[in-house]
């Protein structure tokens, strides 16, 4: 008897020592049933995996929508046409095009084309058009059209768009195309700006003069809706044979020759360059070096992966704890599981595949949900404009890897719950106790070593990685990535540093669960729950302050490229003044200087414009002195400067690059009255000013243009633009001294001296009416702009070919536009942040049901649990936020750590903290999440039902 037991005994032991086949399928089946086993719990997870991987998917089938297919690309360039072709460079060989992007071109060293000098003749490409084939040669030209409304100058698009050739590019609308001389097509936009309808008569009045008819509307397959347009015959103002036009300006579409690439390579050496449709569709083994590099599809994957992996981490602390708090509500599952004999790759299996399946569930419906919102989203921003919306387009692939990555982040939330399903206690387990599981001795000192050893390190990382790039940016020549890989360390630190804070999180909340016994019963119930449940507490926390760490480092970057644009930014004039040189250019492009007869006749037509404005001052035309000499031989007379010549930086003071500049719309020596002077300044001028300018003296508004009160102007007769030009060391051939006085302007604006007309002429400068300036209460608007550009088309005569127009530049100041980015980052912290807070709320209620009954044992009033849950939420958000806010100036203050002035000529980021805007992100954030879980959550009162086993 003793014997057959020992025997028995003995069988027993050798059956535990074996391992049992592990068994797959049972596990996942298992793992399946106690994903869906409670409902708000899986749809939780779901939602967390199925949220990003939505937002992910939707993104990226807008964002490739917005990438045109070869096909696109080709049916916009083309048409139904074979070839185009069109002079890029001057007629000499040495050039070669991209079979594929026909524009990117090269040339041979030491070829003609790249010795030539620019007095090169270029080709005309309709003599190189291919002999006996089909071709329709296309330009612009600027024209005055006249309607029922009026004149109007628009640029007008010269050959026969609307040919069935080029359908694609162009595309008619309504009517029908015409079929003699003496017709024309419009867009829809010019046929209501001119107030004219289909089969109504228009004048061009400029530059030809003939009467049109209007035969129906058609546009640009490129252009928005509402863009202007006309579209005349070929010949309407170019000759028949030949162009007039620059060479450059004339593109010819051949209908159905396409030429082969060795006759494209032939007309390289003419300057042309062509798109074969047959070339592009099968391209040559001879691509150029650098053809296609620009894609911006190549960022945007980029991008796209380093927010994905973000993603992927916030899911993973926000998923692995619901994981880890329902693991431990099915402790007594795992439990029986156990005591019939899993092992523990068998219990682990089981809450991996409920991560599994989760995963899958999420990232199915995201993908779907996704892909239908951006499917809407295209449909709804598509205008009809093929070079905004080429294309619905979903990147199949890029969308399952998408889904791909959900389903291991799900995978992965679920690995940690495992590895806890394991080490349950069973006999506890079956007996019903929930205890909280004990420190483990082991781990405990290891994270008492690592945690501060990990913030030490990521802030040294930081600072050093943050020198080093510094350094790097600094060399003269920089023909390597050591700048990008040293900064790699300015990411990485502030990582190992998150981690090191989340690692000393559980004494974190042991600090403050001592701080809140001070606060009432409901902050020391919230702190010592989240101090005992750091499965739960933990993770949110450290969600919390990634989140906002990423918002700090990109509000304190937009504040210090802020700050940095302040500091060099050089104010024109006085705010709300817009001013618009005269500055006109000879038939050959060179400068032709002032003409004050000119600028009155373009003040008239400005005044024109703008009187019916309410909100815009009278037009008032200045004098200027020209700093910028032309093709014939003048003088020219220039301010001489008694400043610093021997600045390593720009400033806006005494090295501002005003000093050295020579830029016709920012002159340096003006003429006018005294209210002039006012307006320029912004202020009404001083007693000493006023007395200064009316009895004949100047007035300096910059110190280095003042010596000894006077200003000194230093003539150089004979300059011309291809002269050697003025230096430091080039000797004046006369100067003249002016009495002044210095008003210097604070801050200072782009005018050196000012002086009334009659001071100028009794000194002999040679100031011309050359400058319009008005007053005005904003910029103005694109419709003003083109209206504006109109009149003059319109009404310049043969002056609109020395002057394009008036261009205003209206001085607005250092207007901030990082507004709307700190918006937006505020935004989605808070959206996260609530998210986050939200399910730890959530996951607090479902794993407090013991909580509950003794709550409910003891009487508390129902409003108990509301303060419970919002001083939840204001622990665990604040000390995320603040934590993250406090990390994030770190990276910024690494890149902006200088201790040298640096190289000559190179400008630094300041370091600039926004701390209203930190301070509503670590304070404000947190009391609105805290309001908000006071408002809505433990409004329902469940009540407490204890289950016998």
């Amino acid at each position: 008897m003793n014997a057959r037991r020992r025997r028995a005994d003995a069988g027993a032991g050798a059956g535990r020592d074996r391992r049992t086949p592990f068994a797959l399928r049972p596990a996942l089946r298992l793992g399946r049933r106690l994903a869906f086993a409670k409902a708000g719990r899986a749809a939780l997870i779901v939602a967390l995996i199925g949220i990003p991987t939505a937002g992910f998917a939707a993104v990226s089938v807008v964002v490739q929508s917005t990438q045109p297919t070869q096909a696109e690309s080709l049916r916009y360039d083309l048409g139904h046409a074979a070839a185009q072709m069109q002079v890029v460079g001057p007629d000499l060989p040495g050039m070669r095009q991209d079979p594929v992007q026909w524009q990117y071109t090269e040339s041979a060293k030491d070829s003609p084309v790249a010795k030539s000098d620019g007095e090169a003749r270029f080709a005309d490409v309709l003599d190189h058009v291919p002999a006996g084939a089909v071709s329709i040669p296309v330009t612009s030209a600027q024209i005055v059209l006249t309607g029922p409304k009026g004149p109007i100058g628009i640029q007008a698009v010269e050959g026969a768009v609307w040919s069935r050739v080029l359908d694609g590019h162009w595309h008619v609308l309504d009517g029908a195309a015409p079929t003699s001389r003496d017709e024309l097509m419009v867009t829809p936009a010019t046929l209501e700006r001119l107030g004219a309808s289909i089969g109504d008569t228009v004048d061009l009045t400029d530059p030809v003069t003939k009467r049109f008819t209007i035969t129906g509307t058609m546009r640009d397959a490129a252009s928005d809706p509402g863009a202007q347009g006309v579209f005349v015959p070929w010949g309407t103002t170019q000759p028949t044979t030949g162009t007039a036009a620059a060479p450059f300006d004339v593109t010819v579409y051949l209908a159905s020759d396409a030429p082969t690439w060795s006759e494209i390579r032939a007309l390289n050496a003419h300057g042309i360059t062509v798109q074969s449709r047959p070339v592009v569709l099968d391209p040559p083994d001879e691509r150029l070096h650098g053809a296609g590099l620009s894609s911006p599809i190549g960022w945007f994957l980029g991008a796209m992966a380093l927010l994905g992996v973000f993603a992927m981490f916030e899911v993973a602390l926000l998923a692995g704890a619901a994981f880890l708090v329902g693991t431990r509500a099915d402790t007594r599952s795992y439990a029986i599981v156990t005591s019939v004999g899993g092992d523990r790759r068998f219990v682990r299996s089981i809450v991996a595949g409920s991560g599994l399946v989760l995963g899958l569930t999420g990232a199915v419906l995201g993908v779907a949900l996704g892909t239908g919102v951006g499917v809407l989203a295209f449909h709804l921003a598509d205008n009809g404009n093929v070079g905004s919306w080429p294309g619905l387009h979903v990147p199949v692939g890029l969308v399952l890897s998408i889904g791909a990555a959900a389903v291991l982040a799900g995978l992965v939330s679920a690995l940690v719950a495992a590895r806890a399903a394991t080490r349950v206690n069973v006999l506890a387990a079956l007996r019903g106790s929930l205890r909280p599981a004990a420190v483990n001795p082991r781990a405990e000192r290891r994270r008492r070593i690592w945690a501060p050893v990990l913030v030490v390190a990521g802030t040294v990382m930081t600072l050093a990685c943050g020198a080093g790039v510094l350094l790097l940016n600094d060399r003269p020549v920089q023909q390597d990535h050591l700048a990008w890989i040293v900064g790699a360390g300015v990411a990485i630190g502030p990582c190992l540093m998150q981690l090191g804070v989340a690692m000393s999180s559980p004494w974190l909340l042991a600090l403050v669960s001592r701080t809140a016994t001070r606060l009432g019963l409901s902050a020391r119930i919230a702190a010592r729950d989240a101090r005992r449940n750091p499965v739960r507490t933990v993770p949110v926390l450290a969600s919390v302050m990634s989140v906002v760490f990423v918002a700090s480092v990109a509000i304190t970057w937009s504040a210090s490229e802020h700050a940095q644009f302040v500091r060099d930014y050089e104010y024109r004039t006085a705010v709300g003044v817009a001013t618009a040189d005269v500055w006109l250019s000879n038939e050959d492009g060179s400068d032709g200087g002032y003409d004050a007869s000119v600028t009155a006749k373009a003040a008239k037509i400005v005044s024109g414009v703008l009187d019916h404005d309410h909100d815009h001052d009278r037009v008032r035309v200045l004098g200027v002195a020209p700093d910028v000499a032309g093709d014939q031989p003048s003088t020219l007379s220039l301010l001489h400067s008694w400043g610093r010549t021997d600045c390593r930086a720009n400033d806006t003071t005494s090295c501002s690059r005003y000093l050295e500049s020579q830029d016709t719309s920012a002159p340096h020596i003006w003429t006018g009255t005294v209210d002039d002077y006012a307006v320029l300044t912004g202020h009404r001028p001083s007693a000493t000013v006023r007395d200064a300018l009316t009895s004949g003296r100047a007035v300096a508004l910059w110190p280095e243009y003042a010596h000894d009160g006077q200003v000194r102007l230093d003539q150089f007769r004979d300059q011309t633009t291809d002269g050697p030009g003025i230096t430091d060391r080039t000797r004046p051939d006369a100067t003249t001294s002016i009495p002044a006085v210095l008003d210097v302007q604070t801050p200072r604006i782009q005018v050196g001296v000012f002086m009334t007309r009659e001071t100028a002429e009794r000194y002999r400068v040679p100031a011309v009416d050359g400058m319009l300036v008005t007053e005005q209460s904003a910029d103005l608007t694109p419709a003003q702009s083109d209206e504006l550009t109109s009149a003059w088309q319109s009404l310049g005569g043969e002056d609109r070919e020395r002057w394009g127009g008036p261009y205003f530049q209206y001085e607005a100041g250092p207007v901030d536009a990082q507004g709307i980015v700190k918006a937006i980052v505020l935004a989605l912290a808070a959206a996260v942040t609530i998210g986050a807070t939200a399910v730890a709320i959530g996951l607090a209620r479902s794993d407090g049901r013991r909580d509950d009954e003794v709550l409910d044992a003891v009487g508390a009033a129902p409003v108990l649990r509301r303060r419970v849950s919002a001083w939840q939420a204001a622990i665990l958000t604040t000390v995320g936020a603040v934590i993250g806010t406090l990390l994030g100036l770190l990276p910024i203050r690494a890149l902006t750590l200088r201790f040298t002035a640096g190289p000559t000529g190179t400008t630094h980021l300041p370091f600039v903290a926004d701390w209203p805007v930190l301070a509503l992100l670590a304070l404000g954030l947190p009391l609105l999440v805290t309001a908000g879980t006071w408002v809505f959550a433990g409004r329902r009162h469940r009540v407490a039902l204890r289950r016998t086993p």
